[in-house]
């Protein structure tokens, strides 16, 4: 595994505009990478996610350099979704869409296929509504059926997310960037604090899992796990914000001792690279 770095900028600002150069560069670098025989690589698997980590996507398409990638050979995956509508604009996947991938495929350079999105929630809106109000009831019965065809509809994208990753990559898939973010309670994907009643980051016999009653909005999301994410290739984490400090200190802290349940983003590494990207006032406790 390679050694945590850790690189602070003065503002957030800067950290995105550093991040999309240095997407733009690693892009680039990958897909100029050799392989046994002297060819170029078939392909570079790139996964995202939400918030802070996403942002440096909407700079990509203004860098010069990108015009000399290969989209072609990029393909997109998620670390976690929220399980929402397709066109909800909680859908970490509409987010990308909109800062950058819709601008490729409308240009012709990113096939639609290398686009790989978890399942959205396809029910009706009256439906989900209805179930997410029963999840919440006082009543057992009630919230324990709400529950349950949750979970199976959760299990379900899981599962197929599973089958698409093996399918593309083979029964062990590496991700060759995987680009985080980490929640003000130290959560990565949608991997949440024990303390929160979730012990998806110890789940070690899956690729991805369904996680219900989220602490933090909106309440059903699929995730990657902790295994698949610990052995991408390349790892960056993308981490602002004075509210981020205490538990920066905690993950970092964790992190040298194997890791934490109370703090997951403490599970994550790298294989060549594990990049910690963050600002002077998110660094100040450690």
């Amino acid at each position: 595994m390679a050694n945590r770095r850790l690189i602070v900028y003065p503002d957030k600002d800067l950290m995105i505009q550093a991040g999309a150069r240095r997407l733009t560069l690693t892009l680039l670098d990958l897909l100029s990478e050799r392989v046994p025989g002297g060819g170029r690589r078939a392909r570079v698997d790139v996964a995202l996610s939400g918030g802070s980590a996403a942002q440096p996507l909407g700079l990509v398409a203004d860098d010069p350099l990108a015009a000399d990638i290969d989209w072609s050979r990029v393909h997109f995956w998620w670390s976690d979704e929220r399980f929402v509508p397709a066109d909800s604009a909680d859908r970490n996947a509409l987010e990308a869409r909109r800062l950058l991938l819709d601008r490729l495929v409308a240009d012709g350079r990113l096939p639609e296929s290398n686009i790989h999105e978890i399942a959205p929630d396809v029910r009706p809106a009256a439906e989900i509504a209805k179930v997410t109000a029963d999840a919440d009831s006082a009543d057992e019965f009630v919230r324990s059926a709400a529950d349950a065809e949750n979970g199976d509809l959760l299990d379900k994208a899981a599962r197929a997310y599973e089958s698409e990753l093996v399918r593309e990559l083979g029964p062990e898939p590496v991700i060759d960037l995987m680009i985080l973010g980490m929640g003000p309670d130290g959560h990565y994907a949608s991997l949440f604090p024990a303390s929160s009643g979730h012990h998806e980051v110890l789940v070690s016999d899956r690729l991805a899992v369904g996680v219900a009653h989220s602490p933090k909005m909106p309440p059903l999301r699929v995730s990657l796990t902790a295994p698949l994410i610990a052995r991408s290739r390349h790892t960056w984490f993308f981490a602002a914000g004075a509210g981020k400090a205490d538990s920066l200190a905690h993950v970092f802290a964790a992190g040298d001792k194997g890791g934490d349940p109370e703090y997951p983003s403490s599970f994550a590494g790298g294989v060549d690279e594990f990049v910690w990207f963050s600002t002077d006032e998110t660094v100040t406790k450690l």
